[in-house]
């Protein structure tokens, strides 16, 4: 066996987005500990228990997503990757995962400050978001146990759930390809689902509501070969089957865990809370966009069959998550807060702009896919976020870090900022042309 170094000086358009995206996540890094959250105490304390026990819950669901990302996406992605010739793929897959693992820091941070913030509130006393406050209230420096107790309590709920659990299952065993081959058979057993051929106009997408239950997604053997002469051969269908689970991972079910913290920071709550939001949301613009554009390129070689394959495979798979999403949102109390219908168009949207990430056409038409648009413009709030970033500078006291655009409403990031870091520290403004992956 021979060792390779990584070669980062390779040209190509592989080479050229590899690069252009590790540049991009390196000059976006970022640490919870950046953002005071400080001024947002009294935000905290002014919580109802309802509102509290909903973003605790979402916080410790949403680490979940992203700590299954971080691992069994990683190992699945990176294998996949090592058969590609450019090599730094797997660097970029590395430096996605590191920042996933800061996302389940920076949920964590925000679940101790609720805690730590609580205080007293109105309403009936909640044995989840109510005992989690009190007890790290009551903990001294020397009671690590009770905080440590209270510190476990929306990840316990999180691992008691089974709406959650069920939508880890179904992205570990879409990844579990890589592993044994085996299809990811998540099936429910009723009718099958929405036309994948839909578009946003077309009239004949259901409400989310009577959209029909997940299908079982295909089998990688489903090659999508019509003989098996040279010509004909493609690539293992598993590779993109993966990288399209991971897209929608972040855009679908990440993002859709955004909403109450949006919302509450477009009501003038939990402003810098919201900050970590963005921050998180920027990472996921940027992966997303490099993975949709990688799946999108190992697709266009491939026969109309296999394309075929995996359009449906796709298709079905937005489908199942959407409904795992829609089930584990019934469990939070968004229907105390009059949320539950927003909610509803907001993993509506996220799902057309999951798929927008992978070339394809949008699955819900436009009338069931616009949330609050307060929401849609917190979350894309880019003044707010670059000025979080200049006050609290990672590796020195005036470093800049540049900031790249959030998907636009309509799906895919219309226009983004990177950054070449030089040894004296300066950004350089790009055009939209530089992300055209």
């Amino acid at each position: 066996m021979t060792f390779t170094p990584l070669n980062w000086n390779l040209v190509g358009t592989d080479a050229d987005t590899d690069r252009d995206a590790f540049n991009t996540m390196s000059a976006n890094l970022w640490t919870p500990e950046q953002v005071s959250l400080a001024d947002d105490a009294e935000d905290m304390r002014g919580l109802s228990e309802t509102e509290r026990l909903a973003l605790v819950r979402i916080f410790a669901g949403l680490s979940s997503v992203e700590s299954l990302q971080a691992g069994s996406a990683t190992s699945a992605l990176s294998a996949d990757a090592g058969q590609d010739e450019t090599g730094t793929r797997q660097a970029v897959l590395t430096a996605i995962a590191f920042g996933e693992s800061i996302h389940t820091k920076a949920y964590s941070t925000l679940i101790a400050e609720l805690g730590k913030n609580a205080g007293k509130t109105g309403g009936a006393h909640n044995t989840d978001a109510g005992s989690y406050a009190s007890s790290i209230d009551s903990a001294t420096a020397d009671d690590t146990k009770n905080a440590n107790d209270a510190a476990q309590s929306p990840f316990t709920w999180v691992q008691q759930n089974e709406s959650m659990q069920e939508k880890l299952r179904l992205l570990n065993d879409a990844y579990a390809t890589a592993i044994n081959g085996a299809a990811a058979a998540t099936n429910r057993d009723k009718n099958p689902g929405p036309n994948p051929d839909a578009t946003a106009d077309s009239a004949n997408i259901s409400l989310p509501t009577e959209i029909a239950a997940p299908n079982a997604l295909a089998s990688d053997s489903a090659n999508g070969n019509g003989d098996d002469s040279a010509a004909s051969r493609v690539p293992d269908l598993g590779t993109l089957k993966r990288l399209a689970t991971a897209v929608l991972a972040e855009a679908l079910v990440v993002q859709s865990g955004f909403y109450l913290p949006m919302w509450l920071s477009s009501h003038g709550t939990l402003t810098k809370s919201a900050d970590i939001i963005r921050l998180i949301n920027r990472d996921i613009v940027t992966s997303s966009s490099y993975l949709g554009a990688v799946y999108q390129r190992k697709l266009d070689p491939l026969n109309d069959t296999a394309r075929e394959t995996m359009r449906q495979y796709t298709y079905d798979l937005a489908n199942n998550l959407y409904f795992s999403e829609e089930d584990y949102s019934y469990t939070l109390p968004y229907a105390d807060l009059s949320l539950e219908d927003d909610t509803e168009k907001f993993l509506s949207h996220n799902a057309n702009k999951a798929l927008s990430y992978l070339g394809y056409p949008t699955l819900f038409p436009a009338e069931i896919s616009q949330p609050n648009p307060a929401v849609i413009d917190e979350l894309n709030d880019m003044e707010s976020l670059t000025d979080t970033i200049k006050s609290g500078g990672l590796f020195s006291a005036g470093a800049g870090f540049a900031s790249t655009n959030s998907a636009s409403a309509a799906g895919a990031p219309t226009s983004t900022t990177s950054t070449d870091t030089t040894a004296d520290n300066k950004a350089e403004e790009t055009s939209d042309d530089d992300w055209d992956f």
